[in-house]
């Protein structure tokens, strides 16, 4: 089947789109699942700390180490996963009583500041990698290694950014949807 133009489907931009969106909506997923085992893996860890404590007399200070180093971990790949899942409930509440047109305009503004955001925080990683070489405290591990999950989800971030940008910009998608109807409210 031809498509005008010479795009196929899987080529032209709302193709595009829709497979860009697709692939961070999985990284998202994989994201979610780290952070949940990250999570899992913390707690046993502190819960083993605790208990050895507790009734052998022993605690293990590298658990400590580890754990802040997780914590962190998980708060910057959780980032993604949290923007990416539209937890923005403050933004939501003002932004979806506007009127449409100020939807947009507001949809977009929220996208290039994001996408300033990152670009921000990306500008310094080069940088901030090179200075972050030595070995962390109590951890064999460049210091580096703590903050890769930010730039990670930076470049992510950026991308769901630009991605809504076109898409409300070519009026695929609408900017903050208005759900008149909200399940179990008073009515």
């Amino acid at each position: 089947m031809a498509v005008s133009g010479g795009n196929s489907p899987a080529t032209s931009p709302k193709g595009l789109v829709r497979a860009c969106d697709s692939v961070l909506d999985a990284i998202a997923m994989v994201f979610g699942v780290i952070c949940a085992v990250i999570l899992a893996v913390m707690v046993g860890l502190n819960l083993y700390n605790v208990l050895s404590r507790s009734f052998l007399g022993v605690a293990y200070g590298w658990i400590f180490n580890w754990t802040m180093l997780l914590f962190i971990w998980m708060l910057l790949l959780g980032l993604f996963v949290y923007i990416r899942l539209r937890h923005d409930v403050v933004v939501d509440i003002v932004m979806t009583r506007l009127p449409r047109p100020v939807r947009k305009l507001g949809g977009l503004l929220v996208c290039v500041i994001g996408m300033l955001t990152m670009a921000a925080i990306l500008r310094g990683a080069p940088e901030l990698l090179k200075l972050q070489s030595k070995p962390m405290e109590a951890i064999d591990l460049p210091i580096y290694v703590r903050s890769g999950p930010l730039f990670i989800s930076s470049i992510l971030v950026f991308a769901h950014f630009a991605l809504d940008f076109l898409r409300i910009l070519t009026g695929q998608g609408e900017a903050f949807v208005r759900n008149d109807t909200v399940e179990g409210a008073p009515e």
